[in-house]
């Protein structure tokens, strides 16, 4: 079944991504360790931290409850940064009351995605690119968002 989207899922995307780069910018400079920040940092330092909308609750419980085994790398932290990061990706979830549902399009209530490239607004919005685009060396990857999306 494809999924059609229109003008204003793109803008609302794009305004999602651009969001999201403030956040980091204003987290870059910051002191204090609250739980976006914790985030930024720690889940920044090894890939861009996408935004907590991107993907349902139940998504992010799954990710941050085994660290250990990240998408084959270690990526442990101490019991409170793991619990401070997980209470805000699930506080800011694509399905946490007051979130804008975007995101959650096409999902069906049982699915849980642990990769945002695996749902079906990503699908949807990127499935007219070539597939070589997501092998050039500035991209590398479909998880690399920035590769392409940054201004």
């Amino acid at each position: 079944m494809r999924i059609q989207y229109g003008a204003s899922l793109a803008v609302a995307v794009l305004v999602a991504v651009v969001g999201s780069w403030l956040v980091v910018g204003a987290a870059e400079g910051a002191t204090t360790h609250s739980p976006q920040e914790a985030f930024q940092q720690e889940c920044g330092a090894c890939h861009w931290a996408y935004l907590p909308g991107f993907l349902p609750a139940r998504s992010w419980r799954a990710i941050t409850s085994d660290l250990s085994h990240h998408f084959g790398q270690n990526a442990s932290l101490d019991a409170a940064t793991t619990r401070q990061i997980a209470d805000y990706l699930v506080g800011h979830a694509a399905d946490a009351p007051g979130s804008n549902h975007t995101f959650l399009r096409g999902m069906s209530a049982g699915d849980t995605p642990l990769r945002v490239t695996n749902t079906p607004i990503w699908r949807a919005i990127h499935e007219e690119i070539n597939p070589l685009a997501f092998t050039q060396p500035k991209v590398k990857t479909k998880a690399n968002c920035m590769g392409c999306h940054r201004g």
